[in-house]
């Protein structure tokens, strides 16, 4: 019994740290976001990568964009607990399906409920619901800078009043922000992709450390 103490409290040890450090880099992320892009009223973020000094320009975000739609309706019977390619709805993947409709990275922005301006990302060929607003920049822009432009934009304030809060392409479209050039906004986005990666990483140890635990436990405690 000294030995499974033994094991579980080093099991708990790790779990702690990975926990730790999953923690650390989500705060970490968040202070980033906040300085290196431009708070209201300003023109220029307070950290910025060497050699870039010109001021940010606004542009709304209809500018930035070759695509900024909608994606498709698709019925509940369609979407499977597994497939071939990920559906996206407005708050993230629901599920798998047998059919495309998108293929690349794209920003997704949540339109309807009460998550509604909520951003996410897909990358490769997926499945793009009617409550999933598809963003991809054009060729004078980033789509990485963009998805995380977006999500520091609060778009959930752009919502209509009523039951059910929702956004319209239209008036999303028209919203104005601030963008440096391209090559600041690939900096910026391959700068925060490579964070969200080590995120990633982490959360999946932690997820697999936990997963460990209780398998052991459940097989220990009958």
């Amino acid at each position: 019994m000294q030995a499974i103490g033994h094991f579980m409290s080093n099991l708990d040890g790790l779990i702690t740290l990975h926990q730790r450090k999953y923690d650390k880099l989500v705060i970490f992320k968040k202070s980033m976001l906040e300085k290196m892009f431009p708070k209201d009223g300003e023109s220029v973020p307070e950290i910025r990568f060497a050699g870039f000094t010109d001021p940010w320009e606004q542009r709304k975000l209809g500018e930035l964009s070759s695509e900024f739609q909608s994606g498709d309706f698709i019925s509940a019977e369609e979407i499977l607990g597994s497939g071939p390619y990920p559906v996206y709805g407005g708050n993230g993947l629901r599920g798998y399906a047998k059919q495309y409709n998108h293929d690349g990275f794209y920003a997704l922005i949540g339109r309807q409920g009460a998550l509604c301006g909520n951003v996410n990302t897909a990358v490769g060929k997926a499945y793009f619901t009617e409550h999933a607003v598809a963003v991809k920049a054009n060729f004078l822009h980033d789509t990485r800078f963009l998805a995380h432009l977006l999500g520091c934009m609060d778009l959930g304030r752009y919502s209509g009043q009523s039951a059910q809060p929702g956004l319209a392409v239209g008036v999303l479209k028209e919203v104005e922000t601030t963008v440096p050039s391209k090559a600041e906004q690939q900096a910026i986005g391959s700068f925060f992709s490579r964070l969200d990666s080590l995120i990633t990483l982490h959360q999946r140890k932690l997820e697999l450390l936990q997963n460990i635990k209780k398998s052991l436990l459940d097989k220990m405690f009958v």
